[in-house]
């Protein structure tokens, strides 16, 4: 979507009439049916004019767009110059516009500065990075530039800004950015001329924009070849048994939804382990060779980041795309995606963002948002108040909006060994069921959990052994970046909790060191898992009992119970008691070659014991 746009030479009357910003917020208020904060108009006041001298020279029909909408994204671009070459080929200019006038510091991170904005401090992205991600987007996504080759050049204008010797935005670590999208500032405002004099020859009428405006977006063939091979090259992405066969069913459906407009829902029920998640990533490359749009969803970050990882090549900004948050899709209009993968489905929400205030329902947001939804349940893997993907949910919201629903359900065990029976033991223990507990899988019940630790760390030969625990400590939120900080307390063993920022938990090899959640492990599997089990979960009258209070307020998985028990307190009293034991359950299944395990409630530890050495759960 194009916010502003206009020919060259109506742009310099509205700056010569210093009517320019007013244009833009008119037309903003207009498309996006809101009104846009004063720093954002005072921005377009003091920059755009700036531009008017950069393209003097041009011809008067050069195409102009101002806050042209990034596809698949809510970003949008400054300011876009569009014409033709020399050689006649279709341009695109693509400028990131800052009033910066200090740079105050380089942040650790990639690809991060901090500047001095309205005299705070403020972390950024590097200029460069950002357009030239912008740019990556739309030669990725737009069919209209891929099929008609479009040079799509991407620039830094920072019209305040006057560069010093060392200058902290040209250090070496940046210099794949900005030597893809060069930065220009106050002083350089005669050489950005003669560089844009040089990409321009000929105006386009904004036919060139309009078109691209327009285009169907879908990934270009280039992105699509890099991600079948990336996942063609993981062996854990292949699929096997029912998950082909169920594959192949949803890929015709697909196909059908698209060509008959036919909205449809799916629903893959499975337990831990059963390959949700594979299934899940493998149908989004072959959907997406299909020529259809879509993307993986899930509403925690975690599995997002890690697969997302996983298949980053050298298009990580394109690949970015196709993994969204489960509350991203309020904003979306009806059928915008063809298709779309919803991973962990059980775990979303009501109402979205921070603070859950905004919207209707996930479910119903995002079936409206796609032609085909296929939802992946394990409903035993609900573990906060707030989760609402039950099945009866999704089949409501599919028939409120007339979808054909389908149902499939994976049972075949690529977990813990391949051990059902381990399963069963898991399900025994928790939920208090009598049985024969007999398996073939590396269960050990550890005496300390120091012990628990330098096990999970001798197996960590690979980086794929984690240590976990039930959120039963306070995590400090002023000391969430610190591992040298020790939240967990238990006798003499002392540990943090997983760092908040940085690479995912699951793959940061220095997480060792470190005690994972619920939150960084649920829809991922490791080769070997150790679970502290806190005192949330104790046993007492000959069985596991579950006890709330034992979780610390600082997790927001029984957020507002206590207030929610005033209303219904037997009902919220077994919900909770359910979440603990659906989060044990989570914890205790994320391991395909053993789960170790010590349990701070000592009589629980003994019984764990004892059913491991008996089989079976009187």
């Amino acid at each position: 979507m194009i916010i502003f746009s206009c020919l060259k030479k109506e742009f310099d009357l509205y700056v010569k009439e210093g009517i320019i910003s007013n244009k833009v917020y008119e037309a903003y208020k207009e498309k996006m049916g809101k009104k846009t904060k004063l720093n954002q108009i005072k921005s377009w006041a003091n920059s755009l004019p700036m531009m008017s001298f950069i393209l003097q020279d041009l011809p008067d029909n050069v195409g102009i767009s101002i806050e042209f909408n990034i596809p698949l994204t809510s970003k949008r671009i400054d300011f876009v110059v569009s014409g033709y070459n020399f050689n006649q080929e279709p341009i695109l200019l693509l400028f990131e516009l800052k009033q910066w006038e200090v740079i105050n510091d380089v942040a650790s991170e990639d690809a991060i500065i901090k500047t001095i904005i309205s005299n705070k401090e403020k972390t950024s992205l590097h200029p460069s990075y950002q357009v030239m991600c912008y740019a990556e987007l739309l030669l990725n996504y737009n069919k209209y530039i891929e099929e008609n080759h479009v040079h799509v050049i991407p620039i830094v204008y920072l019209h305040n800004y006057s560069f010093q010797n060392s200058d902290p935005l040209l250090l070496n670590k940046f210099k794949k950015y900005y030597t893809n999208a060069p930065i220009y500032g106050c002083n350089d405002k005669y050489m950005l001329r003669a560089i844009v004099n040089h990409y321009i020859k000929s105006g386009d009428d904004l036919n060139l924009i309009k078109q691209i405006d327009k285009s169907e977006v879908k990934p270009n063939k280039k992105l699509l070849d890099a991600i079948d091979k990336m996942i063609q090259d993981k062996k854990e992405y292949t699929l096997l048994d029912e998950q082909k066969v169920i594959a192949e069913a949803i890929k015709w459906e697909a196909k059908q939804a698209f060509t008959n407009n036919q909205k449809t829902v799916v629903i893959v029920r499975g337990g831990p382990g059963t390959g949700k998640s594979v299934l899940a990533i493998n149908l989004l490359g072959e959907l997406l060779k299909l020529g259809l749009m879509g993307a993986y969803v899930s509403k925690n970050m975690a599995p997002r980041k890690v697969y997302k990882n996983s298949l980053v090549y050298n298009n990580e900004v394109s690949i970015h795309e196709l993994f969204k948050s489960s509350g991203y899709f309020f904003r979306d209009q009806e059928n915008k995606y063809d298709f779309l993968l919803v991973d962990e489905a059980h775990r979303l929400q009501e109402k979205s963002g921070v603070h859950y205030n905004i919207r209707e329902n996930q479910i119903k947001e995002i079936i409206h948002a796609s032609k085909l939804t296929v939802f992946f349940v394990d409903e035993a893997q609900m573990v906060t108040l707030k989760d609402i993907g039950t099945i009866s949910n999704i089949k409501y919201f599919a028939k409120l909006a007339h979808a054909k629903i389908l149902e499939y359900e994976l049972t075949s065990q690529f977990r813990c060994n391949g051990s059902d029976s381990y399963l069963d033991f898991v399900e025994h223990f928790l939920y208090n069921k009598k049985g024969s507990c007999k398996f073939h899988f590396d269960f050990q019940v550890l005496d300390s959990p120091n012990e628990l630790r330098d096990l999970i760390k001798l197996k960590n030969t690979h980086n794929n052994a984690r240590l976990v625990a039930g959120f039963c400590w306070r995590r400090d939120a002023q000391q969430a970046d610190n591992q040298e900080f020790t939240d967990i307390k238990i006798g003499e063993f002392e540990a943090s909790w997983n760092l908040k920022h940085g690479e995912p938990f699951a793959t940061r090899k220095s997480a060792i060191n470190e005690v994972g959640c619920i939150h960084n492990v649920q829809g991922l599997e490791f080769d070997y898992i150790g679970v502290i089990i806190r005192p949330d979960l104790k046993y007492e009258n000959r069985k596991a009992v579950a006890d709330y209070k034992m979780r610390a307020n600082t997790e927001k998985s029984l957020y507002g119970l206590y207030v929610l028990m005033k209303q219904d307190k037997e009902y919220y009293e077994r919900l909770a008691d359910k979440i603990i034991r659906n989060t044990y359950r989570v914890l205790l299944t994320r391991g395909i070659k053993g789960c170790y395990v010590y349990a701070c409630d000592h009589k629980l530890n003994e019984h764990l014991k004892k059913i491991v050495e008996n089989n079976f759960i009187s």
